[in-house]
């Protein structure tokens, strides 16, 4: 059997929390436990799925089941590391299922092989736990206490393991190829949106082999003078110097990556103003790299964005940046009031921006991610800056 050190993790903090069992409904946190890529719903399976992939583990014994649907049974057994996957059947196309009847059953069997008796603690996911399964705890195992499992999955995701960081390296070799095919895209103008973000896709899933999850935008022209998200592609048509930002978030093989870069369209020199945005967001991610250091704080890097922005007579426009893994946003966060310690093997993406506002007609995002070292951050992702 293969080990599972993000299941040793996660069961550890659940111990430290006093949780006995742990059962996830998360994405993210069913997919860091049991290495299972838990697919984003859509179709016929969000139809009459009753409830999300869940992950049944203990923290005191070897508890470790994934419950979902079968048409997921599959790519579970062969992804998982260490889990017992139980399925029931969501839909019959000969003849009729009671779907929400079969994954209680499921799931009721599931805990009481686990033997949740007497004073038992169960840690659950509050914002992701499907009232169907609240009810059935409330009404069925009344014995069980219910905590919030969050804060323990949390602290134990804060720290990558080397599994974790190849899975991160890739998503972003991933990225790098779609933001190489963007600079191709952007080396002439009168090129449609829609299809620059299509060439994009395509070179990300070419080198992955198979099609992704895939969320960002790309913004041209003045529309890069405020943030806009949901904000393109669009049926717009690139000008020569044209701004052209895009921000690019690939899933690969249940991992994220997130990154950032501003150029000009058509080979012609930016503007001033555009350099002036461009080069300050350059600066400033390289200033909140430079504080992701052990033992300091995720503040730290924010203020060394802001001030950065500052010294141009720039305003930073958001948050500096955000850790990543198996979600795409995850804490800490670089923002002024956060401070958690920065450690070895964190990894962030650092994403400071500043934008001229609606009357104006420039602004400039520049985002990659790093791993904290001992020895200072090492960029990922590292592509050919745009400015």
């Amino acid at each position: 059997m293969m080990s599972n050190l993000e299941l040793d993790k996660a069961r550890a903090e659940l111990k430290a929390i006093g949780a006995d069992f742990a059962l996830l409904s998360s994405s993210e946190n069913v997919t860091y436990v049991s290495h299972f890529e838990v697919p984003v719903d859509f179709g016929a399976n969000a139809t009459f799925a009753a409830a999300p992939p869940m992950a049944l583990i203990g923290s005191h014994d070897s508890t470790a089941a994934l419950l979902l649907t079968n048409s997921y049974e599959g790519g579970a057994k062969r992804q998982s590391s260490g889990f017992d996957v139980r399925s029931y059947e969501p839909v019959n196309w000969d003849v009729p299922v009671d779907n929400r009847l079969n994954y209680l059953n499921l799931l009721r069997d599931a805990l009481q092989q686990a033997s949740l008796s007497g004073t038992v603690k169960l840690a659950i996911e509050e914002r992701t736990l499907p009232a169907s399964a609240l009810r059935l705890l409330m009404n069925e195992f009344p014995q069980v206490q219910l905590i919030e499992a969050g804060a323990a999955l949390s602290a134990a995701r804060l720290i990558k393991t080397e599994r974790e960081l190849g899975l991160l390296r890739f998503a972003a070799a991933v990225n790098k190829a779609g933001h190489t095919e963007l600079r191709r895209q952007t080396r002439e103008a009168g090129k449609n949106e829609f299809a620059m973000w299509a060439a994009v896709i395509n070179a990300m899933e070419q080198m992955t082999g198979h099609p992704l999850m895939v969320f960002g935008e790309l913004v041209t022209g003045t529309r890069c003078k405020m943030v806009n998200y949901p904000g393109g592609p669009k049926d717009v048509i690139t000008q020569p110097g044209d701004l052209a930002l895009m921000d690019m978030s690939p899933r690969v093989n249940g991992y994220w990556s997130d990154t950032t870069n501003t150029m000009v369209c058509g080979g012609v020199e930016p503007t001033a103003k555009q350099k002036l945005y461009g080069v300050a967001a350059r600066e400033a991610f390289h200033a909140a790299a430079e504080q992701l250091r052990p033992g300091r704080r995720a503040r730290d890097a924010y203020h060394a964005a802001a001030d950065t922005f500052q010294k141009h007579g720039l305003t930073i426009g958001h948050y500096a940046g955000h850790q990543i893994g198996a979600a795409v946003n995850e804490n800490p966060r670089l923002v002024s009031y956060d401070d958690t310690p920065i450690q070895a093997g964190m990894v962030f993406s650092i994403e400071p921006g500043a934008y001229e506002g609606p009357n104006g007609e420039a602004g400039a995002r520049m985002e990659k991610s790093v791993i904290v070292h001992d020895s200072g951050p090492e960029i990922i992702c590292d592509f050919e800056w745009g400015f």
